[in-house]
């Protein structure tokens, strides 16, 4: 994995993150509802240009693997901290055993077909 690489997958991680932020925030008002609604879906949609950027130069399984599971594990850290919603100690559990797969997941040589 390049430094790019890194690069492109930071970026899409953090457009994620907010577009999740923004969502839930839409979520707690009706006068934001849209706001949250569109905003988050101009960072979300975005952030997928980057994941095109990563599926043309690495394996995409793998690239959809860290991706995804990282947005999902830092969306769920964000929300969990801006909006107080907090995470039980099995969630950390979850969330620690997810890591470890991505981290499996990166290191791992994709097996040639």
């Amino acid at each position: 994995m390049t430094a790019q690489h890194v690069l492109w997958i930071t970026l899409f991680w953090g457009m994620q993150c907010v577009a999740g932020l923004l969502f839930k925030w839409g979520s707690t008002s009706d006068s934001r509802w849209y706001w949250g609604f569109f905003v988050g879906h101009l960072f979300g949609v975005s952030s997928m240009w980057f994941l095109m950027l990563l599926y043309k130069t690495m394996n995409p399984n793998v690239a959809l693997g860290i991706c995804f599971g990282g947005m999902f594990l830092l969306s769920q850290v964000a929300i969990a901290l801006v909006f107080g919603s907090g995470i039980s100690p099995v969630q950390y559990v979850g969330i620690a055993v997810i890591t470890v797969g991505i981290i499996l997941l990166a290191v791992g040589t994709p097996a040639t077909a």
